[in-house]
Protein backbone atom coordinates (compact mmCIF):
# COMPACT_ATOMS: atom_id res chain seq x y z
CA UNK A 1 0.00 0.00 0.00
CA UNK A 2 1.38 3.20 -0.70
CA UNK A 3 2.13 5.97 1.58
CA UNK A 4 0.52 9.12 2.03
CA UNK A 5 2.29 12.40 1.73
CA UNK A 6 1.61 12.88 4.98
CA UNK A 7 3.11 9.70 5.87
CA UNK A 8 6.47 10.89 3.59
CA UNK A 9 6.47 14.31 5.52
CA UNK A 10 6.31 12.46 8.61
CA UNK A 11 9.02 10.05 7.44
CA UNK A 12 11.18 12.67 6.66
CA UNK A 13 11.24 15.03 9.41
CA UNK A 14 11.91 12.08 11.69
CA UNK A 15 14.90 10.81 9.80
CA UNK A 16 16.20 14.26 9.31
CA UNK A 17 15.43 15.80 13.15
CA UNK A 18 16.42 12.42 14.24
CA UNK A 19 19.90 12.53 12.80
CA UNK A 20 20.37 15.60 13.52
CA UNK A 21 19.79 15.19 16.98
CA UNK A 22 21.58 12.11 17.36
CA UNK A 23 24.79 13.56 15.56
CA UNK A 24 24.21 16.06 18.01
CA UNK A 25 23.83 14.26 21.33
CA UNK A 26 26.70 11.88 20.14
CA UNK A 27 28.99 14.60 19.89
CA UNK A 28 28.48 16.12 23.16
CA UNK A 29 28.96 12.64 24.70
CA UNK A 30 32.25 12.10 22.62
CA UNK A 31 33.32 15.64 23.69
CA UNK A 32 32.70 15.10 27.50
CA UNK A 33 34.41 11.75 27.91
CA UNK A 34 37.68 12.80 25.86
CA UNK A 35 37.67 16.88 25.78
CA UNK A 36 40.54 17.88 27.53
CA UNK A 37 38.33 20.72 29.59
CA UNK A 38 37.15 18.36 31.98
CA UNK A 39 38.63 17.66 35.24
CA UNK A 40 39.98 14.24 35.68
CA UNK A 41 36.93 12.68 37.88
CA UNK A 42 34.45 14.40 35.46
CA UNK A 43 32.84 11.17 34.88
CA UNK A 44 32.29 10.37 38.53
CA UNK A 45 28.95 10.38 39.45
CA UNK A 46 28.25 12.31 43.48
CA UNK A 47 24.60 10.67 43.60
CA UNK A 48 22.28 8.31 41.91
CA UNK A 49 20.11 10.71 40.76
CA UNK A 50 23.14 11.94 38.77
CA UNK A 51 24.00 8.24 37.41
CA UNK A 52 20.22 7.89 36.21
CA UNK A 53 19.97 11.15 34.90
CA UNK A 54 22.99 10.69 32.81
CA UNK A 55 21.30 7.23 31.77
CA UNK A 56 18.30 8.78 30.61
CA UNK A 57 19.85 11.60 28.79
CA UNK A 58 22.14 11.17 26.86
CA UNK A 59 22.63 7.00 26.88
CA UNK A 60 18.80 6.26 26.50
CA UNK A 61 17.84 8.89 23.66
CA UNK A 62 21.35 7.65 21.45
CA UNK A 63 19.86 3.98 22.29
CA UNK A 64 16.33 5.12 20.85
CA UNK A 65 17.08 7.86 18.12
CA UNK A 66 19.51 4.67 16.65
CA UNK A 67 16.59 2.15 17.24
CA UNK A 68 14.16 4.66 15.79
CA UNK A 69 15.78 3.83 12.04
CA UNK A 70 14.80 0.05 11.75
CA UNK A 71 12.13 0.51 14.42
CA UNK A 72 10.14 3.62 14.56
CA UNK A 73 7.59 3.16 17.41
CA UNK A 74 10.12 1.01 19.47
CA UNK A 75 12.65 3.74 19.26
CA UNK A 76 10.62 6.64 19.45
CA UNK A 77 9.15 5.49 22.57
CA UNK A 78 12.93 5.57 24.34
CA UNK A 79 13.27 8.39 23.31
CA UNK A 80 10.34 10.24 24.32
CA UNK A 81 9.85 7.54 27.42
CA UNK A 82 13.47 8.34 28.83
CA UNK A 83 12.90 12.22 28.12
CA UNK A 84 9.72 12.12 30.03
CA UNK A 85 11.41 10.21 32.84
CA UNK A 86 14.31 12.56 33.12
CA UNK A 87 11.11 15.34 33.59
CA UNK A 88 10.02 13.64 36.34
CA UNK A 89 13.00 13.53 38.14
CA UNK A 90 14.56 16.55 37.00
CA UNK A 91 11.61 19.29 36.63
CA UNK A 92 14.05 21.93 36.91
CA UNK A 93 15.09 20.65 32.59
CA UNK A 94 11.25 21.63 31.86
CA UNK A 95 12.27 24.51 29.52
CA UNK A 96 11.42 24.90 25.60
CA UNK A 97 14.96 24.27 24.72
CA UNK A 98 15.06 20.88 26.42
CA UNK A 99 11.52 19.84 25.70
CA UNK A 100 12.13 20.55 22.10
CA UNK A 101 14.44 17.50 22.13
CA UNK A 102 10.79 15.39 22.06
CA UNK A 103 10.28 16.25 18.49
CA UNK A 104 12.20 13.73 16.98
CA UNK A 105 10.16 10.77 18.68
CA UNK A 106 7.57 11.81 18.76
CA UNK A 107 7.57 12.72 15.08
CA UNK A 108 8.75 8.81 14.67
CA UNK A 109 5.86 7.56 17.10
CA UNK A 110 3.16 9.75 15.23
CA UNK A 111 4.74 7.82 11.71
CA UNK A 112 4.43 4.54 13.02
CA UNK A 113 0.81 5.23 14.23
CA UNK A 114 -0.11 6.32 11.05
CA UNK A 115 1.63 3.36 9.20
CA UNK A 116 0.15 1.53 12.02
CA UNK A 117 -3.10 2.81 11.33
CA UNK A 118 -3.29 2.39 7.24
CA UNK A 119 -2.28 -1.50 7.58
CA UNK A 120 -5.01 -2.17 10.15
CA UNK A 121 -2.07 -3.36 12.31
CA UNK A 122 -3.12 -3.18 16.01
Amino acid sequence: MPQSTMQRILRWASLLSGSLLLLFVLFMLFGHIFGDANEPDSMSFRSTTEMVTFVLFPICMIVGLALAYKWELLGGGIAVGSLLLLFVLRPDLVVTPFVALLLPGLLYLAHAWMKRKQTGIR
